[in-house]
């Protein structure tokens, strides 16, 4: 019994994984990436601000920013009324690429925990 909870918890791990740095089928981005566009469309953020938001370290969040800005769905910009920090923006690009994920990541999702669900049933019947 004991390894077949291993096998599920190492399955569940790896889905989990994937899903965390690989990006998501059409989407082209992974779960953080889609978090981090959320989290500024909806927030005026800093790197700093994101990262915690995010649960990641700052180098963690700069290298996700750094990337998302590189493929243009974020912009850093200073703000009048606070000229020491950058805060991100989405820009054009990234507002489309926000409502491609909004339409698409729940279905996915969906899919994903459907998919371990039906893999744990399986595990059980084997085990039984």
């Amino acid at each position: 019994m004991e390894e077949a909870q291993l096998r599920q918890l190492t399955q569940i791990y790896g889905v989990v994984t994937k899903c965390y740095n690989q990006p998501l089928a059409s989407l082209d981005l992974n779960l953080p990436q889609c978090e981090l566009l959320n989290y500024v469309a909806v927030d005026q953020l800093t790197v700093a601000q994101a990262a915690e938001k995010l649960g990641f370290s700052a180098t963690r969040t700069s290298n996700l920013v750094v990337d998302l800005c590189k493929r243009g769905y974020l912009s850093q910009r200073v703000i009048s009324r606070d000229r020491r920090r950058r805060y991100l923006a989405l820009t054009p690009a990234g507002e489309s690429q926000l409502a491609v994920i909004q339409r698409e990541l729940p279905d996915q999702l969906a899919g994903i925990l459907q998919h371990l669900k039906n893999t744990t049933v399986e595990e059980n019947r084997q085990t039984s």
